[in-house]
Parts: structure tokens; C-alpha cells; sequence
């Protein structure tokens, strides 16, 4: 007898053993107990996943002698006939060489004919997405008023190529992509009952190259089994399918992290000497710095698709870098994997990608530039205190004062500049028992309020330089009649300003507080 690949060998017979779509089967399985069969389905999802496999197990369902079941008995004629494929009633229609508008003609002329050996017509149509527009128009009526014994399933991998019309008028079902635990589960008892020896990191490089289709990862296994026979290790599937070993992509993070631009290009040479498929080095490199994210943004491996031998190392290493800096290094490698296919030269675009992400600066978050920018603030604010002139002493203290009358101004305007300003152009008058009287030649109305509304601000600046407690008497020398028409129409035009910064900036305001900073 010849040889029956895996794929088939171990197709699902009945709803209860299609794997990794639950919803799907039970919700056909309760349809049939029920009675509420549709007169027309839609599979729709990935390659290799059990559409029509699960097409083939609702018509032997359907048509079953002691049917409709959910448990097909597969020993009747009509069980038999639908396994085999040469079922009469059971016509399976490969919707990429059958799409045009003839063929669906011939379909509505032979869909009046009653079954012959079950209680349906049905009608399997695969790829239904690369029928002709024709075609589906040709479908419509059939598909709303069809004959009480015709069924359709149709089977898609591209449900969003199907006309909205087809699919108002039939159940849709999406099959998912299979899980790489679920694959590993399923390869796993496959290779039990067939007495062959297999390791765990085999078989999820397996999984993997599978890319969530069941049906090429046991067309996957079947190669391997062909090429390493009865044991099976990493070391087998890795020169089958040319898997690239862990240890490569350490071997590229820790020279971009070590920034060693020598070793990247001597790194970028055995790739291209050693006839490393470029591609898959790029897909491998992405998912790595991802695992890396993962363990960064979880603080745990239970996400990471890795040998458990793995696991450790990468809550390790991903400590040497930010989530920023990875989001920036996933960005250029997927701009490499992008540009891989155009390029004439594509060993150079890896070696000058891994450069480009050595030299990468390390990037800051928001929050700590803010935390940054404090802890500088704290300590301009320390620094000026450890250089603060000692406290003044008599006998002349009024001399004194004018003397370090600029750091004192200094001292008490802090980070307002126009306070600052201001009291540089003071002028230290007299001192009266414990009254300091300051003067100004030429001061406008806000200029005024301002300087009294900081009073306490340069008495306990004075206090800090003489030990003096002071009150202050602010002294504004009478101007001439130009010199008060100019004062208020500055004053006037700077608080128009300032009213229209803060108008037009609604977070101007969050930022003068945030960094206590004041306009002048």
C-alpha cells in the first residue's frame, strides 16, 4: 500500500476531533441537533487551518444513514464515499480553475437534480474569492431561494474579495490562526503514536515555521521525519529548513549594544560568506528585539515563543536596554526588512542597518527629562546657597547694603527675570531705624505692584545677607508730563501682550508654574 502523507492520515473525521476551532464546530454540531441547518455557509481564514475539512465533516454529517448527527458514523456508504472524494451528492468545486460564469451556469442546471444516496446536494466551493463578478451575479438567485435539498459551503482565505451580496446571504464562520502551543501539542502526539523521538525546541521551530497552518506543519514534520528519520532534534530541523539558531541574534544584540561597529561588520560578512538567508536573519532579529520589549514591558517570559533553555537569558539581557531604545531598533529593522527585496546589494543594507542601530543615542523618556530638569533646578538652588557672602556686620550697615546690593537683587528676583531687572536699577536710599527706603527714578503701574507684591521676597533676601530685620518703603521719584504719557501705554501694551500669549497657548500658563518662570 503506498504511502499516506501525515496531512491526510490524520484529517478529522468527526467535529470533535478538528482542532483549535471550537466555536466553530460546536456551533454547527447544536445546529444540527436543533434542526436550524442554513442552505449556505462561508469558511473564512488563514491556509491549513480546517476549513474544508470542517466542509467535508458537515456534509458526511448531513448525509450520514443514520443521520443528520453530529457523529457521522464514516463506516456508511455515504461516510465512505465523501472520505474518498467520489461522493455523488458531495461536489467539491476548486473555485480557481472553475470561476467563471459557465461553470456556474452548469452548477444552477445540475442543482435540480435530487440526491441520490443521502438527503442533500452539496455543493463545496474552495477559494470562492477567485470567482469572476459574473459568476457571484450568477450565484445570487440560487443562493436566495434555493432548492430544499442543495447546501453551500463555500471555503475563502480572502473573505474581504467576496462580494457583500454572497455574504448576506450566508452564515459566516472565521476559522483562526492556530496557536504555536496548539501545534506543538498536536505534532507531539503525532509523533508518539508514530514512535518517533523529537525534542521540545524542534518541534516549536516547527510550529513556528508553520506560521499558525496546521496542515503545513504536519506537511512541515513529514519532511523532517523524511530527513532525520526516527529522531528528530534542533539540529535536524535547523539544516532541513535552515532555522538560524538563537545564538546568532545574542550575538548581533550584544554588538549593538556594545556598540562595536568592527565586530558588527566582521558579524555582517559571515552572514553573507556562510550563505544565510537574509530575510529570514531580518524576520528573526525583529521577532528577537520583541521578545526582549515583551520581557521589558511584562517583567515576565510567559509570552516569549522560545526554547525554555532561552528564557533566562533574555530576562537578562533585555535589562540592557529602555523600551524606547527597542521601539526605535524595531522601527529600523523594519524599515531593513522593507527595503531588503529592492536592494542589489542586500548584505550591505544588513551591515549598515546593524550600524545605524549601534550608533542609535539612547533614548529618554518625557518623565525623567522632567525629573532631570528638577534635580538640575535643586541644585542651582544648593549651589547658590553654599556661595552666599557671610552675614553683614556693623558698624555701617547701610554701606554694606549697597555694596551687595546686586547679589541681594539677584537673591531675591531668583528665576524672574523682570523682578530681577527691576531691582538692579534700584537705588539703596536710607535706613531709618528698621525702615529701608528704595528708590526708582522712572517706574510704570505694573512695575509698582509687582515690586510691592515681592516685598517679602527682598526683605528676606536682606535678612539672609545682614541679619537685619528690615521693612521695606518703596520710593518712586515724580517724572516728567512725557515720561507719564509713555508709562501707561508700555504698561498697557506689555499686559495686552501677555493677555494674548496666554489666549492663543492655553498650556503657557502650566509651563510658567511647572518651571515657576514669569514673562517680561
Amino acid at each position: 500500500m503506498s504511502y499516506v502523507v501525515i496531512a491526510r492520515r490524520w484529517r478529522p473525521q468527526v467535529f470533535t476531533e478538528i482542532i483549535g476551532q471550537e466555536h466553530v464546530s460546536r456551533t454547527l454540531a447544536n445546529a444540527i441537533q436543533s434542526g436550524r441547518i442554513a442552505h449556505s455557509y462561508i469558511f473564512a481564514g488563514p491556509r491549513g487551518v480546517g476549513k474544508t475539512t470542517s466542509a467535508r465533516i458537515l456534509a458526511k454529517a448531513l448525509n450520514c444513514e443514520q443521520g443528520p448527527t453530529t457523529t457521522p458514523c464514516g463506516v456508511c456508504a455515504s461516510c465512505q464515499s465523501i472520505t474518498l472524494g467520489n461522493a455523488l451528492d458531495v461536489l467539491e468545486i476548486d473555485g480557481a480553475s472553475n470561476r467563471g460564469i459557465d461553470e456556474i451556469r452548469n452548477l444552477r442546471e445540475n442543482i435540480r437534480f435530487t440526491p441520490t444516496m443521502g438527503k442533500y446536494r452539496i455543493y463545496i466551493i474552495d477559494e470562492v474569492h477567485m470567482l469572476t463578478k459574473e459568476a457571484f451575479n450568477a450565484l445570487l438567485k440560487t443562493l436566495e431561494e434555493p432548492p430544499s435539498h442543495a447546501i453551500f459551503i463555500f471555503a475563502t482565505t480572502e473573505i474581504h474579495r467576496v462580494p457583500a451580496t454572497i455574504l448576506s446571504r450566508c452564515q459566516r464562520f472565521d476559522f483562526k490562526r492556530m496557536p504555536i502551543k496548539t501545534i506543538i501539542a498536536h505534532l507531539r502526539r503525532i509523533c508518539t503514536e508514530d514512535k518517533i523521538s523529537i525534542d521540545d525546541e524542534a518541534l516549536l521551530q516547527i510550529a513556528k515555521k508553520a506560521d499558525g497552518s496546521m496542515r503545513d506543519a504536519q506537511s512541515i514534520l513529514d519532511q523532517i521525519i523524511s530527513f532525520g528519520g526516527d529522531t528528530i532534534t534542533f539540529e535536524t530541523v535547523a539544516q532541513s529548513l535552515g532555522v538560524l539558531s538563537y545564538d546568532l541574534f545574542f550575538e548581533a544584540s550584544r554588538l549593538i549594544e556594545e556598540q562595536d561597529i568592527p565586530g558588527i561588520i566582521s558579524f555582517s560578512q559571515k552572514l553573507f560568506t556562510e550563505g544565510i538567508d537574509l530575510s529570514d536573519f531580518l524576520d528573526g532579529l525583529e521577532e528577537h528585539f520583541r521578545n526582549f520589549l515583551l520581557v521589558l514591558s511584562t517583567g515576565k517570559t510567559e509570552l516569549l515563543d522560545v526554547p525554555e533553555s532561552h528564557l533566562s537569558l533574555y530576562l537578562e539581557k533585555a535589562k540592557s536596554f529602555t523600551q524606547n531604545d527597542l521601539i526605535a531598533i524595531l522601527q529600523i529593522v523594519g524599515e531593513m526588512i522593507k527595503d531588503l527585496r529592492w536592494n542589489r546589494h542586500p548584505h550591505l543594507k544588513i551591515e549598515l542597518g546593524l550600524i545605524k542601530i549601534a550608533r542609535l543615542p539612547h533614548v529618554q523618556s518625557i518623565e525623567n527629562l522632567i525629573e532631570n530638569i528638577g534635580l538640575l533646578k535643586k541644585k542651582a538652588l544648593n549651589n547658590s546657597e553654599l556661595s552666599r557672602p557671610e552675614p553683614l556686620s556693623p558698624p555701617d550697615p547701610l554701606f554694606r547694603l549697597r555694596e551687595c546690593w546686586p547679589e541681594i537683587a539677584r537673591q531675591a528676583g531668583g528665576q524672574k527675570a523682570s523682578l530681577n531687572s527691576a531691582l538692579l536699577e534700584a537705588e539703596i536710599r536710607s535706613l531709618e531705624k528698621n525702615e529701608l527706603y528704595i528708590g526708582f527714578r522712572r517706574a510704570n503701574n505694573f512695575l509698582a505692584e509687582s515690586l510691592k507684591k515681592n516685598s517679602a521676597l527682598v526683605e528676606n533676601s536682606i535678612k539672609a545677607f545682614s541679619q537685619l530685620n528690615l521693612k521695606i518703603n518703596w520710593v518712586f521719584d515724580e517724572i516728567t508730563q512725557q515720561e507719564a504719557a509713555l508709562l501707561p501705554q508700555e504698561a498697557e501694551a506689555k499686559d495686552v501682550v501677555i493677555r494674548r500669549i496666554m489666549e492663543n497657548n492655553p498650556n503657557f500658563e502650566k509651563l510658567l508654574k511647572e518651571f515657576d518662570l514669569e514673562l517680561m
